[in-house]
């Protein structure tokens, strides 16, 4: 079978895709991890980035919000122009160590935001202090003073200029943060179209190798059961052709034994019977082996006709199958001292002698076998015939038959009445009774029994 050492063959290169696609999935999960996580990082950063601008946008407008709301006081002297002055310093005391905190890890803009601290810092100090020169004098001269200064104007522009410094910078920071995680968006991708890619390749050239191993395999398969069959064929020709040799055979020996050894028993017989009215053999002696005589010649005579019947039953050949049949059971039940319930057809049947002597055989066996085996107290035997098919069925009340004891290798016979059933194209049932005991169902379609005398 030199096709089975080509699968083989295509199995090694069927898992070598297999383990390819395997390798391929771990690989890209880690890239893809590694890609996700940079991915990521990216994104936090943006969000701090963000948070930082937030920072410093809340910074520059409560710096703004606390110089106009000290110009409104200096302008009208009025202590409700001081509640946004105060609470846009308690909002920059809070905001600029925070944004302090988040620049300390940053050298490049670190610089710039101690500087706009530092000018806050100074610029509340000389809010606050014209504040209190204002409201120690009480005079209005001194604040209009500070007002039309530009001082106030510069300051923020610095402040503004300082902190607008820093946010560009942050922006252009956003602005690379986004277009790196664009770029590393577009590669994933690449790199995804590039896997499925492969991985869709792979996946094909595995399924083009699984359908040619397959179509190996089926092919092999096929050719298989095509020698099973012919195999089978021949075996059960073979099985036929010998059962059919054999029953040729047993009744060669059986007309042998009719003609020559019958002959022989019949002239001994004779002789004896001459010798018995010449002889006295009225002597007790005599008599006695006279007697001994003549019963081994009878018991002889009986053997001879059991041997026969046995191999070839002349009911068989001379009334046919009912008649055989019947004779069958009631001899084997009469000498089993076990009650037999028959019924069978009126008229005989005309059949081939091979299908005739194949229901024979079946039901011979197995009435066999429920003496030997069953402990039965009763049988049925029941021939029905139809129209369209013989059924022979063979009950008794026993102890039962193992249903899988059919497929023991050594249940020869079991395993012959079902054969020699199938080789007359009938089959062969063998399993419990309907309450109790072994049940034998033997069915035979008249069609084939017919076909089969028409061919003799």
């Amino acid at each position: 079978m030199a096709e089975f050492g080509f699968p083989g063959f295509n199995r090694r290169y069927v898992l070598l895709p297999m383990l390819s696609a395997i390798a391929l999935v771990a690989i890209s999960y880690f890239i893809g991890e590694q890609r996700r996580a940079e991915v990521m990082r990216t994104s936090i950063e943006v969000r701090h980035i963000q948070e930082r601008m937030r920072l410093l946008a809340e910074v520059v407008y409560a710096a703004a919000e606390a110089e106009s709301s000290q110009r409104g006081y200096l302008l009208t002297m009025e202590p409700g122009y001081l509640k946004p002055y105060e609470d846009a310093g308690a909002r920059l005391r809070h905001l600029l160590p925070e944004l302090l905190d988040y620049y300390k890890s940053n050298a490049e803009e670190l610089p710039h935001v101690q500087r706009a601290k530092a000018l806050i810092d100074r610029k509340f100090g000389e809010m606050q202090s014209s504040i209190d020169q204002v409201k120690s004098t009480g005079s209005t001269a001194a604040a209009m003073q500070i007002v039309r200064t530009d001082a106030g104007l510069h300051f923020m522009q610095d402040v503004r200029d300082e902190v607008e410094g820093i946010r560009d910078r942050e922006r252009q920071r956003v602005y690379t943060g986004i277009a790196q995680w664009e770029h590393q968006h577009e590669i994933n991708r690449y790199i995804s179209a590039a896997e499925s890619t492969f991985l869709v390749v792979l996946l094909l050239i595995t399924g083009a190798l699984v359908t040619r191993d397959i179509e190996r395999r089926n092919e092999a398969a096929r050719r298989l059961d095509t020698l099973v069959e012919e195999r089978t064929g021949e075996l059960t020709d073979l099985s036929k052709h010998l059962q059919t040799a054999m029953e040729v055979e047993k009744s060669r020996l059986a007309r042998e034994l009719h003609d020559e050894l019958g002959g022989l028993l019949v002239a001994i017989k004779m002789d004896l019977a001459q010798l018995a009215r010449k002889l006295d053999v009225s002597a007790p002696d005599i008599q006695v082996r006279w007697q001994r005589i003549q019963a081994a010649l009878t018991a002889g005579v009986a053997l001879k006709r059991r041997v026969i019947e046995e191999l070839r039953p002349t009911l068989l050949d001379n009334m046919g199958l009912v008649e055989a049949l019947r004779w069958q059971a009631e001899e084997t039940c009469a000498n089993a001292s076990i009650a037999l319930e028959a019924s069978f057809p009126d008229e005989e049947l005309k059949l081939d002698n091979n299908v005739a002597i194949a229901v024979f055989r079946v039901a011979q066996e197995s009435l066999t076998n429920m003496v030997k085996h069953s402990r039965a107290t009763k049988v049925r035997v029941v021939l029905d015939v139809s129209p369209v098919e013989l059924v022979l069925t063979i009950e008794d009340n026993g102890i039962g038959i193992n249903t899988t004891q059919d497929r023991r290798a050594d249940a020869h016979g079991l395993l012959s009445m079902k054969y020699r059933m199938q080789s007359i194209g009938g089959s062969f049932y063998i399993g419990a009774a309907s309450t109790q005991g072994t049940l034998v169902l033997v069915r035979l379609p008249l069609e084939i029994a017919n076909a089969m005398a028409t061919l003799d």
